[in-house]
């Protein structure tokens, strides 16, 4: 069973209460448009040939209710899909969403965002769009089984006719199904490839504009949309095409039927009502085959978005938490014995063996590409080493549960990013019991609560997408104080003044400073005030410790 079967077999189970409900109603439905035919008949063959009043009266009546069975049936057969589909859906983008969450960078790097987002939301509501269908195509195909035998009874060359069209209604939905499979998988990568060009263009063309780079976006963005849009066309010709041939056969029995049928009520071996009802049938037969090929259709494009789904679902993430956990104690050494990492391209790195008291203040420094922020990934595992290991309070990171790991151990990133909304809620990220003190605090010590509460709104201030409305060092140290309000016992700095001023930067060294006895601080640095407030540097350009005399003052 492929990934993309289990995941629909997934959303049907999910879905049967309303899926179920939604397919009686469907089959309530489809018995009143075969119904509907055989009213007509009687109410002809029975009323209005032998111009019986009351007969035609009675059948307009059973004709009336049958229609009123059809509002009805109809209603609930959407109702109940409608709320099925999107339960089910809402179901399926919180999966993904953990999914996507718990994925390190190595596994997430697979996956362009523009292509997340792709599959998130366009390949979610066709998988919805599947659970909408399902009824109505099971109840259509029962419907079509009934038609055919219905029209079978009424005359044996009538039912020659009408069933003659099954074998050529068989060729044709064997012939366009993979063709139409092909063609939306192809379509279903071109929408990723767009969408990851769109993002590109929405959140990199700022960047790249002052080296006039934005041309370069632009012209990705064209190219990629022209795929896309000459493998919609090709996907369209070939959904056209089965669109199309599939109706036209009944369609063309439907004709032959009435010179059939006709020549058999001039004969007397037909009544005119079974001429209209079987008519009417053939159109209802044509009516069917129209509805299931659009629904075959959606199911294989389903398919294909299920795939593409259950692909990132599938996805092992290479770190994840061991089957029995050890818990880490609140407090301990972190120590770093043997560790090495293998890159692809490049020389293998190599870190000395280092022990950081728990509390210490230690300030990690060296040239560009000696190991520094690959170093702190690996003390908040983020990233395994190949060989080594990286134990705190004595227990291996690799044994420990990593939700237990980033509670006591947390990364402020080089870049960091912040969410669309405002200041606190990017430094509350959903700790809600942090009061506005709390948050003007940890700003305190990033040094930028002056600039917090100098602005009109203060921490309700709107930061824009992505801190698009502030600037490089205030965004670090917004970064910073939300890294400060996670409490961590051991706090990872990756860099965070290289966009502050030397006179900010000795503020936040000194503040930092203070906290070093209650917390473990580890600092990459480039600047000099940090490791001036350091109880030691460690200097991996020289590919070893070297003390350093703290010009801000000592421990204690």
């Amino acid at each position: 069973m492929t990934s993309a079967t289990r995941l629909l077999l997934w959303s049907a189970r999910r879905s049967w209460p309303g899926v179920t409900a939604s397919a009686v109603c469907g089959l309530g439905y489809q018995a009143g448009l075969i119904l509907l035919p055989w009213c007509l008949q009687h109410a002809i063959d029975d009323g209005v040939k032998p111009q019986d009043q009351s007969a035609v009266l009675r059948w307009a009546l059973v004709g009336l209710a049958v229609s009123l069975l059809l509002v009805v049936a109809e209603t609930g057969l959407r109702w109940w899909a409608a709320l099925a589909a999107n339960a089910t859906g809402n179901r399926l983008v919180g999966r993904l969403l953990d999914t996507v969450l718990g994925l390190d960078r190595a596994a997430a790097g697979r996956y362009p965002v523009g292509d997340l987002v792709d599959r998130g939301t366009r390949d979610v509501a066709t998988v919805a769009e599947f659970l909408r269908v399902i009824p109505s195509l099971v109840s259509g195909v029962i419907g079509f089984c009934v038609v055919v035998v219905v029209i079978g009874s009424l005359d044996p060359m009538l039912a020659v006719t009408g069933l003659a069209t099954l074998p050529l209604l068989v060729a044709v939905n064997l012939w366009y199904p993979r063709r139409f499979a092909r063609a939306n998988e192809e379509v279903s990568a071109a929408h990723g490839a767009r969408a990851t060009a769109v993002e590109d263009l929405l959140s990199a063309s700022v960047a790249v504009r002052g080296i006039g780079g934005e041309g370069v976006l632009i012209a990705r963005h064209h190219e990629r949309s022209a795929d896309l849009t000459a493998r919609t066309l090709t996907l369209s010709r070939v959904a056209a095409g089965w669109s199309a041939h599939a109706p036209f056969v009944p369609w063309l029995a439907t004709g032959v039927g009435v010179a059939v049928g006709g020549l058999a009520v001039l004969d007397g071996r037909f009544s005119i009502g079974g001429l209209v009802a079987f008519a009417s049938w053939m159109m209802l037969l044509a009516r069917q085959v129209m509805v299931l090929t659009d629904r075959f259709r959606q199911v294989g494009q389903a398919y294909t978005s299920a795939g593409r789904i259950a692909e990132v679902l599938d996805t092992v993430p290479t770190l994840s938490t061991p089957a029995d956990p050890v818990a880490l104690p609140r407090t301990g050494d972190l120590v770093l014995t043997g560790l090495g990492v293998t890159l692809p391209d490049r020389a293998p790195l190599t870190w000395p063996d280092l022990t950081i008291a728990a509390g210490e203040f230690v300030a990690v420094t060296g040239s560009v590409g000696s190991g520094k922020s690959t170093l702190l990934r690996l003390l908040a595992r983020l990233q395994d080493p190949t060989v080594g290991t990286v134990t705190y309070g004595g227990v291996d990171l690799r044994t420990a549960d990593l939700d237990d790991l980033r509670s006591r151990i947390t990364l402020v990133a080089q870049r960091p990013a912040l969410l669309s909304g405002t200041i606190a809620e990017n430094l509350r990220l959903g700790r809600d019991a942090l009061t506005d003190e709390d948050l003007l605090a940890a700003c305190g010590t990033a040094s930028v609560d002056g600039h917090v509460t100098g602005l009109p709104d203060g921490l309700d201030t709107d930061v824009g997408e992505r801190g698009s409305a502030l600037s490089g060092g205030q965004l670090q140290r917004l970064a910073l104080a939300r890294g400060l309000l996670r409490g961590a016992s051991v706090l990872l700095l990756d860099d965070v003044t290289a966009a502050v001023d030397a006179g900010t930067e000795e503020r936040i060294a000194a503040r930092l400073r203070a906290l070093a006895p209650a917390a473990t601080i580890i600092a990459v640095t480039s600047r000099p005030a940090l490791a001036g407030h350091a109880d030691r540097v460690v200097d991996l350009g020289a590919g070893a410790m070297a003390s350093a005399a703290p010009t801000g003052g000592s421990r204690g």
